[in-house]
């Protein structure tokens, strides 16, 4: 059997530093996409600790609530509205009902006016004189 030469050595351990370094390389490259998996990060933080998301999301939205509050209308505001009656309230009412079904209708009626400008060709349009490429 053949003696190991410097060479076979030499060659020999770089074999074992590239090994060392790709399972190194590996590691690292599986470290990095459990820390970018934003997503299984919060699930495995929901699952961990729900309480603190209960709380903080509880927090968040009591601030958001104080934040984007409403200010309260004067009082003159409030007895205009307690003499408008109830004529009135029922009217408002009737309009506020009545807005989803006059989007319906508004869309059925802008949907079969395309419909029929699309089925009628090329009526009312200008048409386009071809011009040379150059």
């Amino acid at each position: 059997m053949a003696h190991p030469t410097e060479i076979t050595k030499a060659l020999a351990q770089m074999v074992r530093v590239s090994e060392a370094s790709r399972l190194v390389l590996t590691d690292s490259h599986a470290h990095m996409r459990r820390a970018l998996d934003v997503p299984a990060r919060i699930k495995q933080s929901l699952l961990e600790a729900p309480g603190k998301w209960l709380g903080g999301s509880l927090v968040a939205g009591l601030a958001a609530s104080f934040l984007f509050r409403r200010k309260k209308p004067p009082e003159k505001v409030k007895e205009l509205k307690r003499q408008r009656g109830f004529l009135l309230g029922l009217l408002s009412l009737a309009f506020a009902m009545g807005k989803p079904i006059a989007k319906v209708y508004a869309t059925r009626m802008l949907r079969d006016y395309l419909a029929s400008r699309i089925a009628s060709g090329s009526q009312g349009r200008i048409p386009r004189r071809e011009t040379p490429p150059y």
